[in-house]
Formats: C-alpha cells, sequence, structure tokens
C-alpha cells in the first residue's frame, strides 16, 4: 500500500514538471522571440534614421552651408579691400583663412571692416553646430574634418567654391565614414567690384549688373545706357578679366570669365584723361601713351564728356564713324 503511494506521489511531481515546462516553453518563448524581434526592428530603424543624417549631410547640409560661407566670405573681402585700399596677393589662400577661421593674416576680418559678418559663420563654426545637434537629436558623435576649400570661377557671373571634406558618425550599433567632395554656386551680381574700389580709393563704387543686350544688338544708345548704369558685359573671346581676378589685380583674359564695364568720366577726377574707358584698360593705362588708337565718342559727350574707346571696342560696341573722332 505505502509503496502504490509513493508511485502516485511520484506520477504527480512528475506531472507537475512537465506541466510547469509546457507552460514554461508556452509563456516564455514566443515573448523572447517577440523581445529580439523588436530589438532588430528598433536597430534597424536607428540605423535607417543615422544612414538619412549621413546621406544629408553629403547631400544637402555641407552644400547649403558652403554656399551660405561662400557669400559672407567673398563679401567680407570685399569690404576688407574697401578698408584697407588694397589688392589680395592670393585670392584662394584669403578666401579659404577666411572661410574656415574669419582671419585675414591672422586677424579677425570682422574688425577690420567693422562689419559682424563672418562672427560665429566660419565653416568651423558651421561644423560645430552640426556635431551637436546630431548629438542632441539623434545620440551620435560627429567628426568632420575640413581638408581643403577653394574658389574659382568657370561661368562669367559665378563664383565656384569646392570643399573636400572626411567626416566620421558613431553611434551605439554602426559606424560610418566618409570622404566628400561637395561644391556651391553663387551668383555674382550685386556685388561691388573690387577693382574699381581700390582704384578710386572708395570714391567709386560699381556693383556687377548683367548688361541684357546681345553681342550683335549694341550702338550708340545702348552704350549710352550701359555707361549710364554701370552694367557689365561677356564677349566671345574675351580680353578682360574674371571677377575674381580683379581682387588680385590680375588685369589679363579670363577666356571663361572675363566681364568689363565702361568708367563714368563724371565720376572721376580728372575727368579728361588720354586713356580708353573700358574699366580693365582704364587702370593699366594701355593705351596712355598709345593715342592714335583712341577715340573721343563725341555721340555721348552731351552727357559723358571725354569719354574714349580704343579701336577694338568702337567695333564691338557698334560705334559709328558719326560718334567717334580720333583723340589725336
Amino acid at each position: 500500500m505505502g509503496k502504490m503511494r509513493l508511485k502516485n506521489k511520484g506520477i504527480f511531481f512528475t506531472f507537475i514538471a512537465i506541466t510547469i515546462m509546457t507552460l514554461f516553453v508556452i509563456v516564455f518563448t514566443p515573448q523572447a522571440e517577440i523581445s529580439v524581434q523588436k530589438d532588430m526592428q528598433a536597430t534597424g530603424a536607428r540605423i535607417s534614421s543615422i544612414d538619412d543624417y549621413v546621406d544629408d549631410l553629403e547631400t544637402r547640409y555641407f552644400e547649403t552651408v558652403l554656399r551660405a560661407t561662400t557669400y559672407k566670405a567673398i563679401l567680407s573681402l570685399i569690404y576688407y579691400m574697401n578698408s584697407t585700399g588694397s589688392f589680395i596677393p592670393d585670392i584662394d589662400s584669403a578666401f579659404s583663412e577666411v572661410m574656415l577661421k574669419g582671419t585675414i593674416n591672422n586677424v579677425p576680418i570682422d574688425s577690420i571692416t567693422n562689419k559682424k559678418i563672418m562672427d560665429n559663420n566660419t565653416l568651423t563654426n558651421w561644423s560645430s553646430r552640426i556635431t551637436e545637434a546630431a548629438k542632441d537629436t539623434l545620440n551620435v558623435n560627429t567628426t568632420i574634418k575640413i581638408t581643403n576649400v577653394t574658389v574659382f570661377q568657370t561661368k562669367p557671373w559665378n563664383i565656384d567654391s569646392s570643399l573636400t571634406i572626411n567626416f566620421t558618425v558613431q553611434s551605439n550599433v554602426a559606424e560610418w565614414r566618409k570622404t566628400s567632395a561637395i561644391t556651391a554656386t553663387i551668383s555674382l551680381e550685386g556685388l561691388h567690384d573690387p577693382y574699381y574700389l581700390v582704384n578710386t580709393n572708395k570714391a567709386y563704387t560699381n556693383r556687377i549688373k548683367k548688361s541684357s543686350v546681345e553681342f550683335n544688338q549694341w550702338n550708340i544708345a545702348k552704350t549710352r545706357e550701359h555707361l549710364r548704369n554701370g552694367t557689365y558685359v561677356y564677349w566671345q573671346s574675351p580680353e578682360a578679366p574674371s571677377f575674381l581676378m580683379r581682387f588680385t589685380n590680375t588685369m589679363t583674359n579670363s577666356s571663361c570669365c572675363g566681364i568689363e564695364s565702361l568708367v563714368n568720366p563724371n565720376m572721376i577726377s580728372p575727368s579728361d584723361q588720354r586713356e580708353s574707358y573700358v574699366d580693365y584698360l582704364f587702370w593699366t593705362h594701355k593705351f596712355q601713351n598709345n593715342c592714335a588708337q583712341l577715340y573721343n565718342i563725341t555721340g555721348l559727350w552731351d552727357e559723358f564728356k571725354y569719354f574714349k574707346m580704343d579701336i577694338n571696342h568702337i567695333v564691338k560696341y557698334n560705334i559709328t564713324a558719326q560718334d567717334a573722332v580720333k583723340t589725336c
């Protein structure tokens, strides 16, 4: 009888053990699978969001920052030339220093221009802002290293800039390492021509504005408007310098980007000078000792007395013999 009772107890405990094991399998295993699945989904979502951030850095953020900072740096350099009355020896070097540090020759450029333009607006400042924002919103560590920044022109009415960067984004789930070359373009219209500022000691300012006249539509009336409005023209096979070349007083031709305007004799002293009043020729004195090639454009003297042109530009602007008389 005792043996039978022990046997029944053994069966009972075995049953209890099997029941508990079954409950464990039924209750706990699905929850574990769900937990792992949720963790994987969360990790995937986090990787996706950070991947979007990395992509936005390359395709949007850096380009926007580069474009804005380029405009501010060029504007600062123009004001710098206005303040100092001197040309810049190396535009690329000066541009890079202003872009990265907000300084020129290691002096804060805003302190020279008295314009608060680059303060807290350098590429370095913006890199720090991006790093902080990414840490706050995505809890990632972003390291940005700028290896090169340059400025150049490929078209007459635009300024291009290029930025080369190495950046790393680190999170608790993954790491991204990238090297990117970013380019941006700004319009130069509306900017002051530094060539005028320096050569007239700030007495004569001229903003870049593109002429709307087609190359084969020029005449004396349109030349008058061109001179009156201080507009600029780009000729095919130009002999004029580009906008950026005007920062360094490099008055040679730029095949891609040479632009020119006409000097208003009412804005200079003395008004009567033995020069071609085409801007890059006027201050390089190319025709000062070549009077035989100069013509008084008498068709404009009622408004712009003493205005003169060289023979090459008389042809370009389609000035006829009735409006042009040899200077000597």
